[in-house]
C-alpha cells in the first residue's frame, strides 16, 4: 500500500503537482477477512518554477550548470526532472556533492524555487615529473589536463616530455557544448620524436606529428555519437637489436607512411556519477579506419562495457562488472597490418599487476641479440570484477574508493609477422587459456593537490617471461 501511494505521489509531482497528498486507507469487508483499500488523492495547485539558483560553484561558471538543466525556470515543476537535472550535474564530474531543495515563494501558493547546492573537486591535474632510466637518460616533462578549464566546462590537455632519446608535445581542446543543442567540437595537435640510435634499446622508434577534429552530437538524455577525422605522418627507425618482426615490416611495407583516419563512436553513460561511480552502466563501441588514399589500410574496432550494482541503500558497497574487447585487421590490400597500431595490456587501467603495456607475443630477436619484447596485438580482451566498499572513518566518501579486484586479459596475434630469415616465436591465433589474470586491492583518492590511485596486485596466472609489478600508482597535482 505504502510503494503504491508513493508511485501516484511520484507521478504527480513528475506532472507539476509537486504537493500533492495521497493517502492509502484500508477498510474492513463485511466478511471479516478481506479489506477494500480506498486511496484518497489531493492534488493540490498545479505548481511553476520561478527561478533555479546555484550555490557553491565558486569556479565553474552559472551557464555551465544552467545547460545541463532538464527543468526550466517557468515551466510546470516536475520532481523528475529536478532529479535528473540534479544527476546531469554529478555527471559532469566537476562536484563531489550536487544537493537540490525546493521551496515555496512567498505569497505564490503556485510557484517554487529551486537551489542546487554544489561542492566543487578537482577536475583536472597539472603534473611535473623527473625521472632517469638506463636506456633513455634523465626524463622531464609536464603535462596540464583540465576537465572544466578556467570554469568554462571546457576540456584542455597540454602536455611536452622530453629525454635522451625522445620528445612529446601535444595539445587538445574540447568544447562540449559548441552549439546550444549539446553539439561538440574539439580539435587536438602532436608531435612525438624518438631517437634510440646511440642507445641500447631493442625496440623500434617512430617520429610522428598530425592533427585532428572531432564533432559529438547527442542522440538522447544518456547517448551521443562522435565522428572525427584527423591526418597523420609517421616514419619507423630500426637499430641493430631491432626485432625481426620490426625489420620485415619495414622490408616489406617502407619506413613511412601517411594516413587521414577516420573515426565513429558511440556512447551511452548512465553512471550516477562523472568520477569514482557506484551505481548505473556506461557502453561505448567506436571503430577507426584509414581512408581510401592513405598509405596504410587497416580498421580497429573496440567495445567497452561497465555495469555497477549496488548493494546498499547509500551506494556505498558496489559490486563492478566491466569488460574490453578490441579487434583490428587490415582492410583489403596484401600488406600486414601496421604494427604500431596494435592494442596494449597490462598496468593500471588494464590488467594490474603486470608493466604497463608489457603482455603480448614476445619478438624474434634479430642474430646475435637475446632482448625480446612485445608489439602488442590485433586482439584485446580485458575484463574486471571489483567489490567497492568505503573505508570507516572517511567522511567524504565520494572523493575516495576501495576495492578488490580481480582482473584478467591479454592481446593476440591472429597472423603473426612474417620473417624470411630464422624462426619465429610467435604462435597466432585467440587461445583464452593464455590470459594473464591478477587479484588484488585498489586505491583511488581524488586528494586537494591531486588525483592519486595505486593498487597492490598479485599476478595469478603468469609466465616466466611476463613483467610483473606488485606496487603500481599514478600522481598528480590538481588545480
Amino acid at each position: 500500500m505504502n510503494a503504491s501511494t508513493e508511485a501516484i505521489r511520484q507521478r504527480l509531482g513528475a506532472e507539476g503537482f509537486a504537493f500533492a497528498e495521497v493517502e492509502g486507507r484500508p477498510q474492513l469487508a463485511t466478511d471479516g477477512t478481506s479489506v477494500d483499500l480506498v486511496i484518497g488523492v489531493n492534488p493540490g495547485q498545479r505548481t511553476y518554477i520561478r527561478r533555479i539558483e546555484f550555490v557553491g560553484n565558486t569556479t565553474t561558471e552559472d551557464e555551465v550548470l544552467r545547460r545541463e538543466m532538464i527543468q526550466m525556470e517557468g515551466a510546470p515543476a516536475s520532481t523528475d526532472a529536478i532529479a535528473q537535472s540534479r544527476v546531469r550535474l554529478e555527471r559532469l564530474g566537476f562536484f563531489s556533492e550536487v544537493g537540490a531543495d525546493t521551496r515555496r515563494v512567498a505569497g505564490e501558493p503556485d510557484q517554487l524555487d529551486v537551489t542546487y547546492e554544489v561542492k566543487e573537486q578537482p577536475s583536472g591535474s597539472v603534473s611535473a615529473s623527473v625521472g632517469f632510466s638506463q636506456s633513455a637518460g634523465v626524463i622531464y616533462g609536464a603535462a596540464l589536463s583540465q576537465n572544466n578549464f578556467l570554469g568554462s566546462g571546457n576540456r584542455v590537455n597540454i602536455g611536452a616530455q622530453r629525454s635522451d632519446t625522445f620528445t612529446s608535445v601535444n595539445f587538445g581542446f574540447t568544447d562540449p557544448y559548441w552549439t546550444k543543442d549539446g553539439i561538440s567540437r574539439g580539435y587536438n595537435v602532436f608531435y612525438r620524436e624518438t631517437d634510440y640510435e646511440d642507445s641500447d634499446i631493442s625496440t623500434y622508434s617512430t617520429d610522428a606529428y598530425g592533427a585532428g577534429i572531432n564533432f559529438g552530437y547527442p542522440v538522447s538524455e544518456l547517448s551521443r555519437v562522435n565522428f572525427g577525422a584527423s591526418v597523420e605522418d609517421i616514419t619507423v627507425k630500426t637499430y641493430n637489436d631491432t626485432a625481426q618482426e620490426i625489420r620485415q615490416y619495414v622490408t616489406d611495407v617502407g619506413d613511412s607512411a601517411q594516413s587521414l583516419k577516420l573515426t565513429g563512436s558511440w556512447t551511452r553513460n548512465n553512471l550516477n556519477r562523472g568520477i569514482m561511480p557506484t551505481a548505473g552502466n556506461y557502453q561505448r563501441l567506436s571503430i577507426e579506419t584509414a581512408a581510401p588514399g592513405s598509405d596504410t589500410s587497416y580498421y580497429k574496432a573496440r567495445a567497452r562495457a561497465q555495469k555497477l550494482f549496488p548493494i546498499d541503500n547509500d551506494d556505498q558497497w558496489s559490486l563492478k562488472f566491466s569488460g574490453n574487447l578490441g579487434y583490428a585487421d587490415t582492410l583489403g590490400g596484401n600488406d600486414p597490418y601496421p604494427f604500431y597500431e596494435n592494442f596494449y595490456a597490462g598496468g593500471l587501467g588494464s590488467v594490474r599487476g603486470f608493466t604497463a603495456n608489457t603482455l603480448g607475443q614476445r619478438t624474434t630477436p634479430p642474430p646475435g641479440s637475446t632482448r625480446t619484447g612485445t608489439l602488442g596485438g590485433n586482439v584485446l580482451v580485458e575484463g574486471s570484477a571489483e567489490i567497492i566498499f568505503p573505508l570507516p572513518f572517511i567522511e567524504d566518501q565520494n572523493s575516495f574508493q576501495t576495492s578488490f579486484f580481480y582482473d584478467v586479459g591479454n592481446t593476440f596475434l591472429t597472423d603473426c609477422y612474417a620473417i624470411e630469415s630464422g624462426t619465429s616465436r610467435c604462435s597466432s591465433g585467440v587461445d583464452l587459456n593464455d590470459l594473464r589474470s591478477s587479484v588484488g586491492i585498489g586505491f583511488s583518492w581524488l586528494t586537494p593537490v591531486g588525483p592519486l590511485t595505486f593498487s597492490f596486485a598479485e599476478a595469478v596466472d603468469s609466465q616466466e617471461s611476463d613483467d610483473t609489478q606488485f606496487f603500481q600508482f599514478s600522481l598528480g597535482q590538481s588545480f
